[in-house]
């Protein structure tokens, strides 16, 4: 074997490396064939707004996407006007299981409006968080730009959610989509990767409007627009506007059509026939022609006027197939129900019959009868500013689309995570968000922790909150006030199943989520030093843990193989990782000094070499290891090609972890 020294990276742990099959989550089918969900905007607190919420319950979708605009900062009948009181309303009201996701994206009543105003933004998306393990756009949060795939296993569809046009003047920055931005280039990539993984269906989610006949201009940008269009969306969803309005299918052409006309200076759409391929009035449309516009801004808030003689937006009317607002004698609240197959989106009105008049509309798109779902992706590399890539070095891909096929080598990658919660991946290691503006005020980044599949990971920070991205299940916390001073979570390692986690804390405390077994602890011990790493046995049914000084706690079918507790060391022991097969282990000290114990074969070691940073941690990888310094540096043992480090440009806040990717 011949020994490469690479520079890297953190506090570590491996799982993935340890060869378990990926199991679909508690209650969801492996490979489900369809699903429901259900979309609409502009809810406020009152009586219409509790029956919609009563008819999401009885009709029970999937998941529900919120189009922006929540409580108005209206009261809630018997409570207040805090945004809690509205998410309590909601999963009341509507008598939402836990964990229910019940997907937001900002409006303006969130992010701009001056007067009966939501409030804050990051209020709301603290009651009602993500339940999707949706994948963040660059720089931005859940609640603005993000998207996930559904099911999660064989997707069958897409769907993003953005906060185009909104200008966050209540805090943050403008979300802007025009041709040649970030978001556009993100978003364009990202519905491109769907197309590559054979997802049959995308689905674009938001509050503000373009083409509408109720009272909005042109507010998300004429480009996005056309960028929508040109991508062949099969659904753009929006609220905003007060009413409901379902369009004809827009489509683009070199000569009649190159782009929606839009009037200036008002930034208003005028109608041209030739930007519609089908105008939607048979209610049936093919997939694949363009995108149909629903917006339902219907969730509960009053309805105004559509298509009303005189306004700027009624010329607008001729690109939608049914309208409904509040001077029709139809006019009713409730939202859209979709139904997705693979070859299928069929939608119906669900009305709350609040109107003078019943309201009905329906429509479907269908795709080729033989169409499958389908693979499930990293998130896809984006180019600048692309999630988790913070300008380090670019993470070639070994992947096919959808994984390695039959006979493919093991995709091999890591991902490394730096103090503030940015995730660095690289090799195959894909993108699947970051912790950035997601820990516990005043705590860092702990440890990242891969799912069985390798499409997602968990990141806990110091203070015991995780945070889920990818398919990785989000099972819960340290309870508030359950640590003892000075008493910090040090890692999080999953169980075989993906479908629970053990957090380990520096006393040597062992809190179990989900399917985790509690095989007992360190916690009524007092220890020589402080408990660095941890992690499960290959079959899950134990852990080791390992502390500073070199000690090592064998739980379960963990099996004790030697320890250096009782040598005196140059520097600490940061973590412990097992050998495939469980017979034996390896321990890496801050110096780079290794070892190792049972079966684990000794590789080499930098216990020797003057290093620029400490080694913080230490995974299995390809047939040998490699260890990681806080500068990113990697120190590789392996036959495995070298896939990159930030050893040359160091990140500013440190890193602390490092997990490989294997399978």
């Amino acid at each position: 074997m011949r020994r490469r020294l690479r520079l890297v990276v953190a506090l570590a742990t491996l799982a993935t490396g340890l060869g378990f099959i990926p199991q679909a989550p508690a209650g969801r089918a492996a490979t489900p064939t369809s699903f429901t969900f259900g979309a609409a905007g502009d809810m406020g607190v009152s009586s219409a707004a509790a029956a919609t919420l009563g008819n999401i319950h009885r009709v029970a979708p999937d998941f529900f996407l919120h189009l922006g605009d929540f409580s108005y900062g209206g009261t809630v009948p018997g409570a207040g006007n805090t945004p809690a009181d509205w998410c309590n309303f909601v999963k009341t009201k509507a008598s939402l299981p836990t964990n229910y996701p019940y997907e937001l994206v900002s409006g303006g009543h969130a992010s701009q409006a001056t007067k009966g105003q939501d409030g804050p933004l990051e209020s709301y998306t603290a009651c009602l968080p993500d339940q999707l393990h949706s994948t963040i756009a660059p720089g931005s949060e859940y609640g603005k730009d993000y998207y996930f795939d559904y099911p999660a296993g064989a997707p069958l569809t897409r769907v993003f959610m953005i906060a185009a046009g909104e200008t966050f003047a209540n805090g943050g920055t403008p979300d802007s989509y025009t041709a040649g931005s970030p978001n556009a280039a993100w978003l364009s990539t990202t519905i491109d990767d769907a197309r590559a993984h054979n997802i049959p269906w995308i689905v674009v989610g938001m509050a503000f409007n373009c083409v509408t006949a109720g009272q909005k201009h042109c507010e998300i940008s004429s480009d996005l627009f056309d960028l929508l269009i040109q991508k062949h969306v099969d659904l753009v969803l929006q609220g905003h506007e007060h009413g409901y309005e379902r369009s004809g299918q827009f489509a683009l052409s070199p000569g009649p059509c190159p782009a929606i006309p839009i009037s200036s200076p008002t930034g208003t759409p005028s109608y041209s026939a030739a930007c519609m391929a089908d105008n939607g009035s048979s209610g049936h449309y093919a997939k694949g022609v363009g995108p149909v516009v629903v917006i339902a801004g219907t969730a509960g808030i009053a309805l105004r006027p559509m298509n009303a003689p005189g306004t700027p937006d009624a010329p607008e009317a001729p690109y939608f197939a049914k309208l409904m607002g509040g001077t029709d004698p139809d006019a009713n609240h409730g939202f859209m129900q979709y139904t997705v197959t693979a070859s299928q989106i069929s939608a119906t009105f669900v009305s709350d019959n609040d109107g003078r008049a019943p309201f009905t509309d329906s429509f479907t798109i269908d795709g080729p009868a033989g169409t499958g779902p389908g693979s499930p992706s990293p998130a896809p590399g984006t180019g600048p500013g692309s999630p988790g890539t913070g300008g380090s070095p670019a993470a070639p891909s070994s992947t096919t689309p959808g994984g390695a096929g039959a006979g493919a080598p093991p995709a091999t990658g890591y991902w490394m995570l730096g103090s503030q919660g940015h995730v660095y991946g690289f090799g195959a290691a894909g993108d699947h968000g970051n912790a950035e503006g997601h820990l516990t005020p005043g705590g860092r980044a702990a440890h990242l922790e891969p799912t069985p599949s390798g499409n997602g990971y968990w990141i806990v920070d110091s203070a015991g909150h995780v945070v889920a991205t990818g398919d990785a299940d989000r099972l819960g916390d340290v309870p508030a006030g359950r640590l003892a001073p000075g008493e910090s979570v040090t890692s999080l390692s999953a169980t075989p199943t993906g479908q629970g986690y053990w957090l380990f804390t520096s006393k040597g405390r062992v809190l179990t989520f989900g399917d985790a077994v509690h095989y007992g602890d360190m916690s009524g011990t007092t220890l020589n030093g402080p408990v660095l790493g941890s992690i499960p046995t290959p079959t899950g049914r134990g852990y080791y843990m390992v502390a500073s000084d070199g000690g090592i706690f064998a739980f379960g079918d963990a099996v004790f193989h030697g320890s250096m507790g009782a040598t005196k060391l140059n520097q600490p022991v940061q973590s412990l990782v097992p050998t495939a097969g469980g017979a034996g282990y390896w321990l890496v000290a801050s110096d780079g000094g290794i070892f190792a114990f049972g079966d684990a074969v000794f590789h080499g070691s930098m216990g020797a070499t003057k290093l620029n940073k400490p080694v913080v941690g230490m995974v299995r990888y390809a047939d040998g290891y490699l260890m990681v310094g806080a500068d990113g540096g990697i120190f590789d043992f392996s036959t495995s090609p070298f896939l990159g480090s930030l050893g040359a440009n160091p990140p500013a806040a440190p890193i602390v972890s490092v997990a490989a990717l294997s399978r």
